[in-house]
């Protein structure tokens, strides 16, 4: 199997377009290499990020009849009959997570109204939903600017997350606890072609009052800030980073700061990681 055949199953998986039979084959890839279970946890992120509370319009069932038949011609591997879902199959039955996928670009024609407004929609609806409620009754006028700006920035940030994390080149660094971060877990994914990355970390620690946490990268000659954040009530949070200048991080550490962030990395230190290839 081939590495786009499989990043292919990996995704078809993440977003629940295989068979069951094909489910327990990725299921048993995944157990049996660790890359392989690191990349299904960051294409279940994506799918995560962009699942909606409302149902969306489905594929054309024609198409998507079509392509799958197509697929299963597809040469199979031998010793093992694993049904490969090609990129335009996937991006078919997955319809408006096209976005998602970094080689469903080619489908923007298609898919591009439906895309932005799943996008738009899920952001509203996990960061705003009190705001894009009242949008979706058209109680909100048009002259209500600081609304509808704050939900452009939002579907901006959303559109920046999903295309950091189907970059193919991306590398990531998973966030180990320290003392201080009382067993809070993580991963940072970066990007060096948008020179941005994002963020995800689960279980952080209630923050001092007045202090933020604030995102520090290493490229092992110099650290420098990547922004600070606040986490949800639940010690959640999902950040998206960027940087004005390129930068190759090789390390990444997240730490509290004071309002407005910290001149330098100050502990405790809450989160640390190495990138991975």
């Amino acid at each position: 199997m081939t590495s786009e055949e499989r990043n292919e199953l990996l995704a078809a998986y993440a977003l629940g377009g295989l068979s069951a039979a094909d489910a327990s084959a990725v299921e048993e890839l995944a157990r049996s290499d660790p890359a392989a279970a690191r990349e299904l946890a960051e294409y279940q992120e994506v799918a995560d990020l962009i699942a909606l509370d409302a149902p969306l319009q489905a594929a054309d069932p024609m198409l998507r009849a079509r392509v799958l038949r197509d697929a299963r011609r597809t040469e199979r591997a031998a010793g093992r009959r694993i049904p490969i879902l090609r990129t335009l199959a996937v991006a078919a039955v997955v319809g408006a997570f096209a976005l998602s996928l970094g080689w469903a670009l080619r489908l923007q024609g298609e898919v591009n109204d439906l895309r932005e407004e799943a996008v738009a929609l899920q952001a509203a609806g996990t960061s705003h939903s009190g705001r894009i409620d009242v949008l979706e009754r058209r109680d909100v006028g048009a002259s209500d600017e600081a609304i509808l700006a704050e939900l452009s920035v939002v579907r901006e940030t959303q559109k920046q997350f999903i295309v950091v994390l189907g970059d193919p080149d991306r590398t990531t660094a998973e966030l180990v606890s320290a003392a201080s971060g009382h067993g809070a877990s993580g991963r940072c994914v970066w990007s060096a072609s948008l020179n941005a990355g994002v963020v995800i970390a689960r279980d952080l620690p209630p923050l001092p009052l007045g202090t933020l946490y604030e995102v520090w990268l290493d490229d092992g000659v110099r650290m420098v800030s990547a922004g600070t954040f606040l986490p949800a009530a639940d010690g959640e949070a999902d950040v998206l980073i960027e940087l004005d200048e390129a930068f190759a991080p090789r390390f990444v550490t997240i730490a509290t700061a004071p309002p407005g962030g910290a001149a330098s990395l100050q502990p405790p230190i809450v989160l640390s990681g190495d990138f991975i290839p």
